[in-house]
């Protein structure tokens, strides 16, 4: 299960990550969070992984997605507060990840 809590600020979206997030709650990501973005023309990404408990292959897809969005549209994502054994899965996918 997973729990998106959102905040708007201007053209930055600043998302709270509770829960896991998996194969069953990317959908969350994909029907909400980046048509949501299309729409009101966020640039800015900030997601805060504080009580994120676990990522996988589809949830590690979701944020690339996310990145890649926002990469064109010359924006910046970023991840706060991970937990150091999803920061390593992470690594590879080159997010900015800030403690």
């Amino acid at each position: 299960m997973l729990i998106l809590n959102l905040e708007q600020k201007e053209d930055a979206l600043h998302a709270r990550l509770v829960g896991s997030l998996t194969k069953k709650s990317t959908y969350k990501m994909y029907q909400y969070v980046i048509p949501y973005m299309k729409q009101n023309n966020i640039r800015h990404f900030i997601c805060d992984c504080t009580h994120l408990r676990r990522v996988d292959f589809d949830g590690k897809g979701a944020l690339l997605r996310i990145k890649l969005l926002l990469k064109k549209q010359k924006g910046n994502f970023l991840l706060c507060n991970v937990k150091e054994r999803i920061k390593e899965e992470l690594i590879d996918y080159r997010m900015r990840i800030q403690s």
